[in-house]
C-alpha cells in the first residue's frame, strides 16, 4: 500500500524546496542538475494530492455530481434527497445518494476541504477498505439518527450533503492520530482540536437551534457511528481507536483545568 504523507512531512518537503530553488537554478544553468528538478515542488504537490486515493475519489465523485445536478429536474432531485421517513420505506437507498448531494458551492467546498484532511488521516491509518467501511458505514448511521429524530420531532424537511459520513471521518481521524498537525486554519493545529471544534460546534447547534440550513443531528450521528463501525475493525485498530479515545479525553480534562484556572 503507498504511503499516504502527512501534511506536516509535506510542508516542510515543499519549504526546503523552495528554499534551495535558487542553488537548484544556478545548479541547471552549470548543467550539473536536469531543468525538470526546478518543477520539484510543483510535482511533489500533485503527488501529495493524488496519494490518497479513495478520498480523492470520493471529492471527484461529489463536486461532477454537484455539476451534474445543475442540469437536473426538480422531480429528479427530489428523487434522490432524503426525506425522514425515507429509511423506513422502499426509498431507504437515498441514505446514501443524498450524501452525494450539496446544495451550493460553499457547502460542497466546506465538506470537501474537510474530506480531505479527514479522510487522508483515516486512510492513512486504516488503508483504502477500511475507509471505505468507516465513510458508508457514517453516511448509513448518521442518516438513521438524523431521520429518526426528525420523525420524533415531526419534522419533514428533507436532508442531503457528505457532512455525516465526513464527520465518521472526523470521529475516526482524531481518535487514530490524535496529534496529526493540519494546516486546515494555516497555523498548524493537532488533528483532534480541529475535531474538537467542529463537534463542539455541533452541540451548540443542537442546544441552541436556529434556521441555520445545517444537519446537526445527522453530524452527531456520523461523530457517534465510530462506536459501532469498531465491530468490524481488528483487533489492532480497536487497540488505537482505545488509546486515541484517552489522549482525547485526557487531552480535553488538561485544557480544560487550564481554561478555567487561567483564562476563564
Amino acid at each position: 500500500m503507498e504511503e499516504v504523507e502527512s501534511e506536516s512531512k509535506f510542508f516542510w518537503k515543499i519549504i526546503l524546496r523552495i528554499i534551495l530553488l535558487p542553488i537548484t537554478l544556478f545548479l541547471v544553468i552549470i548543467r550539473k542538475r536536469e531543468f525538470k528538478e526546478l518543477f520539484e515542488p510543483i510535482r511533489l504537490f500533485f503527488e501529495f494530492i493524488f496519494q490518497a486515493k479513495f478520498t480523492l475519489m470520493l471529492i471527484i465523485i461529489n463536486t461532477t455530481i454537484f455539476i451534474w445536478s445543475g442540469f437536473w429536474s426538480e422531480s429528479t432531485t427530489n428523487l434522490l434527497i432524503s426525506y425522514p421517513s425515507d429509511f423506513l420505506s422502499t426509498r431507504a437507498y437515498t441514505l446514501i445518494t443524498s450524501g452525494f448531494m450539496h446544495a451550493s458551492w460553499e457547502h460542497l467546498l466546506g465538506n470537501m476541504l474537510a474530506l480531505f484532511i479527514f479522510g487522508r488521516v483515516v486512510e492513512r491509518k486504516l488503508g483504502i477498505g477500511k475507509s471505505i467501511l468507516v465513510y458508508f458505514g457514517a453516511l448509513i448511521i448518521s442518516g438513521v439518527f438524523s431521520s429518526g429524530i426528525d420523525l420524533l420531532s415531526g419534522s419533514t424537511v428533507p436532508s442531503l450533503g457528505a457532512s455525516g459520513a465526513i464527520m465518521g471521518f472526523i470521529a475516526a481521524a482524531i481518535l487514530l492520530d490524535p496529534f496529526y498537525f493540519t494546516y486546515e486554519l494555516i497555523i498548524p493545529l493537532p488533528i483532534m482540536l480541529v475535531g474538537w471544534m467542529t463537534i463542539y460546534a455541533d452541540i451548540i447547534g443542537i442546544l441552541n437551534p436556529v434556521e441555520d440550513g445545517i444537519g446537526h443531528f445527522a453530524h452527531l450521528g456520523g461523530f457517534l457511528s465510530i462506536t459501532l463501525l469498531l465491530f468490524f475493525l481488528g483487533t489492532e485498530d480497536k487497540q488505537t481507536l482505545k488509546k486515541g479515545f484517552y489522549i482525547n479525553i485526557f487531552s480535553l480534562i488538561f485544557f480544560s483545568i487550564i481554561y478555567f484556572l487561567f483564562i476563564a
